[in-house]
């Protein structure tokens, strides 16, 4: 078998031996595998130790034929203080008329002179693992008991029989309910059930417990001064070794409190709801009213807006007309620039010249004209037309601001997204009309226009 060094360094051994050879060696090689050996020459030096260290010590090693005070004699006295440390005794077969009396001291095991290292640190071993087993379980006893101490401290804890007669109760569940422990004892678990409380849930609470499973409700009971406390109430089954129902415990917390506050944050929300729910009638009225109010402010901006695209039209149309003015101009100016070049370099300035450089004079007047002319309506226009748009985006902007402070109406916001929209195709319309101005006019107009 391996031998678990972790398990037996957490242990603590007195090794007693009156052969001082023996004992020395023995006790350097448990030092190896033990936390702490101590060593006693006899049995009453064992038995002092013992007693000054019996906190401390684990386990116990000893020889039975020692002078001064015999292992057998040692260990009565020990048993005397502690019943359940593990001893070990070392005995030849000679000893066999003292091994009655050592099974009456319950002694763990018996270890055959000459001692085999192996075998005892095996049946050692062995021991350990029980030893850390307990102390796992004795752990875990003291946790159940602070568990225990806290349920008991926060907690009503009723504990019943297989007939659901109450057995046990603790302090917090005598202290809220107003009875003694003498006056719930032997009463039937709903004895506390206040009169609201249906006996039928009593019924299915038993039904249930005896078939071996938990229940969780609300109970409502009553106090001695016929007063009430209501409780959030976990009811686990007792088992006996046999794994049948023996018995039940009720861990209940008291949330009476809690209750009353709900109902009172209930109620106030209730009042809230109401509150709310007449100014929302008052909100809904104002509302209204604000909505008309621009949806007229977006008739009226579509009016504008209207009356923007005629006067658009009207400047894309005047402009088509001066840019075909324009063209014709050219090509008369370009014939009679044709006309002039051949008869220049033949003929004297004639009459027919001199009326054709009138002409040709005016047409440039004319041109210069309908350039200014047409650069000052332009302009005008197009800071009137930029004028109207950054109001009418500037009105729609805030409507829209307006009308998300208060409630979404899909239709309007599609009608502002539609106009909005319009008027950023119109200012693209624009563009391109300026675009077409570009391409149609002279580069002196366009100097002029734009430069």
């Amino acid at each position: 078998m391996e031998i678990d060094k972790k398990l037996l360094k957490r242990l603590r051994i007195l090794y007693v031996e009156d052969d001082a050879t023996i004992r020395t060696e023995l006790s350097q090689l448990l030092s190896n595998f033990f936390e702490t050996v101590y060593t006693a020459e006899d049995g009453k030096e064992g038995l002092e130790i013992y007693l000054r260290n019996q906190d401390e010590i684990d386990i116990i090693l000893s020889d039975i034929n020692m002078p001064k005070l015999s292992g057998i004699d040692m260990v009565k006295a020990i048993r005397g203080v502690d019943s359940k440390v593990p001893i070990f005794f070392a005995t030849a077969h000679s000893d066999n008329e003292f091994l009655s009396e050592a099974i009456k001291l319950k002694i763990y095991e018996y270890i055959i002179k000459p001692i085999d290292i192996r075998h005892l640190l095996s049946l050692m071993n062995d021991l350990a693992e029980i030893l850390y087993q307990d102390f796992l379980i004795d752990q875990k006893n003291k946790e159940l008991e602070k568990y225990k101490e806290v349920t008991d401290l926060n907690n009503i804890v009723i504990e019943t029989d297989i007939h659901m007669k109450i057995v046990k109760v603790n302090e917090l569940c005598c202290k809220i309910s107003g009875y003694s422990k003498e006056e719930l004892i032997g009463q039937d678990f709903k004895f506390l059930k206040h009169l609201d409380t249906s006996n039928d849930l009593y019924v299915k609470m038993y039904a249930e417990v005896l078939n071996n499973k938990p229940w969780h409700g609300n109970l409502k009971n009553r106090t001695k001064d016929n007063g009430f406390f209501t409780t959030d109430c976990y009811m686990i089954t007792i088992l006996n070794d046999a794994g049948e129902v023996e018995g039940a415990i009720s861990i209940q917390k008291d949330i009476t409190e809690e209750l009353v506050r709900k109902r009172e944050m209930q109620r106030a929300l209730m009042k809230d709801k109401s509150e709310i729910f007449i100014r929302s009638k008052e909100g809904n009225a104002e509302q209204y009213a604000i909505i008309n109010d621009l949806k007229i402010k977006l008739e009226n901006a579509q009016n504008e807006l209207f009356k923007v695209q005629k006067n658009t039209d009207k400047y894309i149309y005047t402009a088509e007309k001066y840019s075909l003015e324009n063209r014709n101009l050219k090509s008369e100016l370009s014939i009679y620039k044709r006309n002039s070049d051949k008869h220049n370099t033949s003929l004297k300035l004639s009459k027919e010249n001199s009326d054709l450089r009138q002409d040709i004079k005016r047409l440039k007047i004319k041109i210069e004209d309908n350039e200014n002319k047409f650069l000052k309506e332009k302009k005008q226009i197009e800071v009137n037309f930029q004028i109207e748009i950054d109001e009418i985006t500037n009105a729609l902007t805030k409507l829209r601001e307006k009308y998300e402070a208060i409630e979404t109406d899909d239709v309007l916001v599609q009608k502002l997204e539609y106009w909005k929209e319009k008027a950023s195709n119109e200012s693209k319309r624009l563009e391109n009309l300026e675009k077409q101005i570009m391409t149609y006019g002279d580069k002196d107009m366009m100097n002029k226009i734009f430069g």
